[in-house]
């Protein structure tokens, strides 16, 4: 997580917590990335996923992928963000050795994607989702499922995936405190997200690709992978093997772990 700041409204995540931003003076360097990725080399530390907030909010971006790069030059390194800034930025994050980009997309409908998620073009972002795929070793979808607000879709974005051969990944709603009503108001189980799948075509479930992956695999009858992550309702933290570090350097075990240690 390089910066908690998102320039997006997604009503799960908004109004947000009472705690405070970390500040900019805090949030670590591009130097002490360096020095951080020379340690967890050492740990053994074969994959890095830059997140936020918005991570491509950060200035310092590309520097710090740059950071892993040198610093860790085996390892994997990936992106999750909501697109709106990547279209200038595929070309340098790919010369800089990222192999995976994760976009967060909740409707393929545009007033529905802005009631959702915020001031935003989805047809734009599908466009750069589709550019990003010419240069990016692997490109995904994140939809994190809502009731009544775009549970509706699933099967569009399973169309959407045959047609560009981009995997979706449907997420449960994952109660951070942030917004509390609405989670509880909107939460779809992971179950009922495929008997949605099922009302129009048949599944069948998949190995996980490693034991580790957050992410159940299945396809379709019509030969469509697709993930789900279901966090709430099949809890993976036996097989979990990540580390979370915050934007002011405190490394956690867990999203949901308080405090952390301070490196």
């Amino acid at each position: 997580n390089v910066l908690e700041q998102c320039q997006y409204d997604c009503n799960y995540c908004k109004p947000g917590t009472m705690a405070r931003a970390i500040p900019r003076h805090q949030r670590l360097t591009v130097d002490e990335y360096a020095r951080l990725a020379k340690q967890f080399d050492r740990l053994g530390i074969d994959k890095v996923r830059f997140t936020g907030g918005e991570p491509l909010l950060r200035p310092e971006i590309l520097d710090i992928v740059s950071a892993f790069r040198d610093n860790i030059p085996k390892v994997k390194l990936a992106l999750t963000t909501n697109g709106q800034k990547l279209p200038s930025l595929i070309e340098p994050l790919a010369e800089r050795g990222l192999s995976g980009i994760t976009v967060h997309i909740d409707s393929l409908k545009p007033e529905r994607y802005r009631r959702l998620m915020g001031p935003g073009d989805v047809g734009e972002v599908i466009q750069t989702v589709l550019r990003a795929q010419e240069r990016i070793e692997t490109v995904k979808l994140n939809v994190v499922v809502q009731r009544a607000q775009n549970d509706d879709e699933l099967n569009d974005f399973l169309d959407w995936s045959k047609q560009t051969g981009i995997e979706v990944r449907f997420i449960e709603l994952m109660n951070t405190g942030s917004a509390m009503p609405y989670t509880k108001q909107c939460f779809i189980s992971g179950r009922e997200i495929i008997q949605t799948v099922e009302a129009k075509r048949q599944t069948r479930r998949l190995p996980r690709r490693s034991a580790d992956d957050p992410a159940a695999l299945f396809e379709t009858s019509d030969g469509v992978i697709f993930g789900l992550i279901a966090s709430d309702t099949e809890p993976f933290c036996s097989a979990c093997t990540r580390l979370r570090l915050s934007p002011d350097g405190r490394l956690r075990g867990c999203l949901y772990e308080a405090g952390g240690a301070p490196l």
